[in-house]
């Protein structure tokens, strides 16, 4: 039997293409005995539309991609796992398709899926902070993108993002609030508006306490969490020791407590840790690790919603999540020498 199309539904029921995929999509836009006619016949005739038809009538796939980076370290891939999870759901309930790729760089030269050479989705999704040269290759095809988990405070690109100076002071506002006023820092510099921020929070968190951190104690070579240990052991190494370490994420923060374990000094009554993510990692490792959360099924939820805004030409505009949230575990606790 030949496939229907959205077409020769409409001619049935004597309504337009445009009306059929309304009623299709579960929009707004027809009479009611518009939509009961166009439903009954596609029950009657057990109709499931064809989606290449429907690129080719209303120039829209119903795809969603997210455009990951190949570099991303293992660790690094439990917070977008988490994110993850949120926006299938997400795209689910829109009615898109959820398409996993990645574009690569060599040599300057970009080289995008074809999934967005063709064409084939609708919006794109980037995870962190994407090179210039890659966001500015996918512009060129005109997609409406998003960047979740930017660090960027750039209000012309369309952006979700968590407040990370505010948590980084949570958490170390958190550290001297249990007694400490040695407490060393641990962050990535090579992402650097990421830095910039959760070194603004800790700085302003110390300052207000009056705070004296050793030059040693300042650590910002953190690239993965074997990098974080060895700056836990350059701060160990040092003639003062820290009661207290703030980690700028918990991939870290995980390299950090290795580090002092294999020093053979005790968790949090030798030195208390803390994190910033709360990545599903921190509740197993020993002992479970005290960070501020950045609550990523809100900002899956509000990313897929501020895209596909974006893709029916809504005007939108980037939002900040509250990140001032503490999930309080083992790792941390008063000092013993305060």
């Amino acid at each position: 039997m030949k496939k229907l199309t959205i077409i020769e539904i409409a001619k049935m029921a004597g309504v337009s293409p445009a009306a059929v995929s309304i009623v299709i999509n579960g929009k707004k836009g027809v009479s009611d005995k518009t939509r009961l006619k166009v439903s009954e016949i596609i029950e009657k005739l057990q109709y499931t539309p064809n989606p290449s038809s429907r690129r080719l009538l209303f120039n829209k796939s119903n795809n969603i991609a997210i455009l990951f980076r190949k570099s991303l370290q293992p660790l690094e891939h439990l917070f977008y796992s988490e994110l993850n999870s949120v926006v299938i759901s997400e795209c689910e309930t829109r009615g898109y398709n959820l398409i996993f790729t990645s574009a690569s760089l060599e040599n300057d030269t970009v080289y995008l899926p074809n999934v967005i050479k063709a064409h084939d989705v609708d919006g794109v999704i980037f995870y962190g902070d994407t090179d210039p040269l890659i966001e500015n290759a996918l512009k060129k095809y005109d997609i409406p993108y998003i960047l979740v988990d930017s660090h960027l405070q750039n209000q012309e690109k369309l952006s979700i993002r968590a407040d990370y100076a505010a948590a980084a002071y949570t958490a170390v506002r958190h550290l001297i609030g249990l007694g400490h006023k040695q407490i060393a820092f641990i962050g990535n510099h090579s992402l650097q508006n990421h830095y910039s921020q959760t070194f603004s929070g800790f700085k302003r968190a110390v300052e207000e306490n009056t705070c004296t951190i050793p030059m040693n104690w300042i650590q910002f070579e953190a690239y993965d969490e074997n990098a974080a240990a060895s700056c836990m052991s350059r701060i160990l190494s040092g003639p003062l020791l820290p009661t207290a370490v703030f980690c700028s994420a918990d991939i870290y923060a995980i390299g950090a407590m290795r580090s002092i374990k294999e020093h053979n000094l005790k968790i949090p009554q030798d030195i208390s840790v803390v994190g910033i993510d709360d990545i599903l990692l921190c509740q197993y490792v020993e002992p479970p690790l005290t960070t501020a959360r950045i609550d990523k099924r809100e900002m899956g939820r509000m990313a897929i919603d501020l895209l596909i805004k974006r893709i029916e030409d809504e005007t939108v505009e980037s939002k900040v999540l509250i990140t001032d949230t503490l999930v309080v575990r083992s790792s941390t606790s008063a000092p013993r020498n305060p």
